[in-house]
């Protein structure tokens, strides 16, 4: 088991103020490269029968993405599991937390557009928003040039903004006026760093211009006690669960307290 990552006081009170951080070199060497392998080919195997010529919606053109792949994919579980990844999470929200589920985001060489500006936890099944936050790992580096991410700083705090249309997006000012004025901060990533954000923060990822996969794989945190707001979504859409029930249980796990 490999030491918890070396948060400062500084960083957390940073985490907490501005709603996102960046933190270099958190997975490296020979466990990178196998959670590298791991999503790859996860990935692979879960868009295998789609057709490569197929008419891709205005989504589909932003990146492919796979949702939890940790339940149905044995190599990616301990890598989304890792409890070291999880105390990030704890530490820096001061909450304990379960795992919400896994994304990988892939944005595909030249075609893979833009990913507006808008937050997270909208789109959501949650009753409480405030807390989430998502660990998004650069698996191979992240650069302006293929997609890296950028973040509106203390934008957590804007609580009651209608949720964008990523497949047709409006104006980041006409949805929310009050980020204007708010310098992006854009985030480079070697692979193996990663960038945490509270999934209120407004962030946006560029087109991937290069000749490469922009590989990256978010991993999904919530406050332990969070309960069930019905809303569409694939991770609890089979569960049939009841408003305010609590999402625990074996795929919600507690990863850090």
């Amino acid at each position: 088991m490999q030491d918890d990552y070396p948060l400062t006081p500084q960083q957390i009170a940073a985490y907490q103020r501005d709603g996102y951080i960046q933190l270099n070199d958190v997975i490296t060497g020979d466990q990178l490269e196998a959670f590298r392998n791991a999503v790859n080919d996860a990935v692979k195997q879960d868009t295998a029968t789609q057709d490569p010529n197929r008419q891709k919606s205005s989504y589909e053109q932003i990146f492919i993405q796979c949702v939890n792949l940790w339940p149905r994919h044995p190599a990616v579980k301990p890598f989304v599991l890792d409890p070291r990844l999880g105390r990030i999470a704890a530490r820096l929200s001061g909450l304990s937390v379960r795992l919400w589920h896994d994304h990988a985001l892939f944005k595909e060489p030249h075609t893979g557009a833009k990913t507006p500006w808008h937050q997270d936890t909208p789109y959501w099944p949650h009753q409480q928003k405030m807390h989430q936050l998502t660990i998004w790992i650069a698996l191979r580096d992240a650069t302006i040039h293929n997609g890296c991410m950028s973040f509106l700083p203390g934008t957590q705090k804007h609580l009651d903004i209608a949720p964008v249309n990523l497949a047709d997006p409006q104006d980041l000012y006409a949805v929310a006026p009050q980020t204007k004025g708010i310098k992006p901060v854009t985030c480079e990533l070697k692979a193996g760093s990663c960038t945490v954000h509270n999934g209120m923060t407004f962030h946006y990822a560029g087109p991937n211009r290069s000749d490469g996969m922009r590989e990256a794989i978010a991993i999904i945190y919530m406050p332990d006690g969070t309960t069930y707001a019905p809303a569409p979504h694939p991770v609890t859409d089979p569960l049939k669960l009841s408003p305010g029930q609590k999402l625990d249980g074996e795929l919600f796990p507690l990863v850090a307290n």
